[in-house]
């Protein structure tokens, strides 16, 4: 091997050794950074070339720069974040409906109505005073009130949920064009031969955010980028593909008002997003909305509507079967409903309803008789609701309605909390095969510097030799 051959093989050493350097520091200066894999620098020898028909090496190159990636645990990290991003948004949506049934704290809809009941148990003590009467039609107005803002609080945040589907589409969007940008560069990097590990690394952090607000399946394809698409049935719509984006679009539809939410694919091709595109968790943080404010919070409201309802028909027969102290008989005490829905929403007192019509006897000839006011009480104890099929006294069926809210709101708590922990599980295995540990390249900094080192020795000390040579000569 002569001169040149050695300093080709130190200056092939130098280059490729500074190469590794640089790695080395892009993955301490990186150790922080979300998503981040670490690098490492592949060296091989260079083509040998001939020296009097023997083979000699011609040093050292770099073969690449590869990334520590595991595509499985990428998955999996996806898919947590996913179930993640739906149960967060359902039990933070479900913390703001409990108040509505806090009975703890305030006198709520279940006082209102034992409130309402217990005034008709002092009109059975004197039937025919002026002040037991009013406080019955304080205690209606009371309950009526409770009604009122129990459905509006349930209306109001099944409205909420439909008005940040604006946002949130918005923001999924914005991440999709972002990926399939990412995309293109990556690909453009293969083109040249670069390195596109950053962008890689870039490119899947945006797709393990996307998962907390989207579900989503997702392929990796050779040339280094990725598609993303929801599969409904047999057919799937690609809303990244290469570097084209889809997107999400929200219409209000009529006759609710509700946005509903369309998928459209980077071909043209459209869905609605619904149950046959999500079965639960698997729909990430825009599923949850939906599922609170179409199904939820609904069912929530339709069990005190329920209520309403059975209160109105019940207290309604009762009094039209009574007597005010007139004779008069046949008055409903509360505006009638002819449907559940809505019911809690138009609990009224029935109009001209006052203090001298309410029925407390059970006798046109006894307008001081108290058999009416007691058979009003005595509802609180007898099967009322539902209407039509009583099951349940008001009471009870109030009581397991809020049972339901906080054993909902307890359960979502705890799910939460397992997926947190699901989660930090799986980012520390990531990140023990993908994370940058300064030790180890504290260590590697080390090795290349040493080496470093070595390979310029080799070159200084051929270029004497060579200039050793040259004088000689001269």
């Amino acid at each position: 091997m002569g001169l040149s051959a050695v300093i080709t093989a130190a200056s092939s050493g130098l280059n490729a050794y500074q190469i590794a350097t640089d790695v080395t520091a892009e993955n301490i200066a990186n150790v922080n950074t979300a998503g981040y894999s670490r690098q490492t620098v592949q060296l091989e020898n260079a083509p040998p070339t001939t020296h009097d028909g023997y083979p000699l090496g011609s040093g050292v190159q770099v073969a690449s720069i590869t990334r520590y990636y595991d595509s499985l645990m990428q998955q999996q990290l996806v898919n947590a974040g996913t179930s993640q991003g739906y149960d967060t948004q359902k039990s933070t949506v479900l913390q703001q409906v409990e108040p509505t049934f806090n009975e703890v704290a305030n006198d709520g809809l279940g006082a209102a109505i034992s409130n309402f009941f217990g005034a008709w148990q002092d009109v059975t003590l004197n039937p025919g005073g002026t002040s037991e009467r009013q406080v019955v039609m304080t205690r209606a107005q009371i309950l009526t009130d409770n009604f009122h803002s129990v459905s509006k609080s349930l209306t109001d945040a099944a409205a909420t949920q439909n008005s940040s589907l604006v946002p949130l589409t918005d923001s999924i969007n914005s991440t999709l064009t972002n990926i399939a940008q990412l995309n293109q560069q990556i690909k453009g990097a293969a083109t040249v031969s670069g390195s596109a590990n950053e962008i890689k690394d870039q490119r899947d952090q945006l797709v393990s955010d996307l998962s907390q607000k989207l579900g989503f399946k997702y392929t990796e394809n050779s040339d280094g980028t990725t598609d993303i698409y929801l599969a409904k049935g047999n057919t799937n719509y690609y809303l990244v593909k290469g570097a084209d984006a889809g997107s999400l679009s929200v219409a209000s539809a009529p006759p609710s008002g509700n946005y509903t939410v369309t998928a459209h694919d980077a071909y043209g091709s459209t869905t609605t997003i619904d149950n046959s595109v999500y079965s639960g968790q698997d729909g990430g943080q825009l599923w949850a909305t939906l599922q609170m404010r179409d199904t939820i919070i609904p069912g929530y409201l339709s069990q005190v509507d329920t209520l309403a309802k059975s209160v109105t028909d019940a207290v309604n027969t009762q009094h039209a079967a009574g007597f005010t102290p007139t004779g008069a008989t046949g008055q409903d005490f509360f505006t009638a409903s002819a449907t559940v829905d809505g019911s809690a929403a138009r609990f009224s007192i029935a109009a001209g309803l006052t203090t001298a019509t309410i029925a407390a006897s059970g006798s046109a000839g006894t307008p001081g008789d108290n058999s009416n006011a007691l058979a009003m009480v005595q509802l609180t104890s007898s099967l009322t609701v539902p209407s039509g099929s009583a099951t349940s006294t008001f009471s009870s069926f109030y009581s397991n309605l809020v049972s339901q809210v906080g054993l909902d709101v307890q359960a979502s708590k705890t799910v939460v909390t397992q997926d947190a922990a699901f989660t930090k599980q799986l980012t520390t295995l990531r990140d023990s095969n993908s994370g940058v540990s300064l030790d180890q390249e504290l260590s590697n900094l080390m090795k290349y510097q040493r080496s470093y080192q070595a390979s310029a020795k080799v070159l200084t000390t051929a270029t004497d030799m060579m200039d050793m040579a040259l004088s000689l000569i001269r």
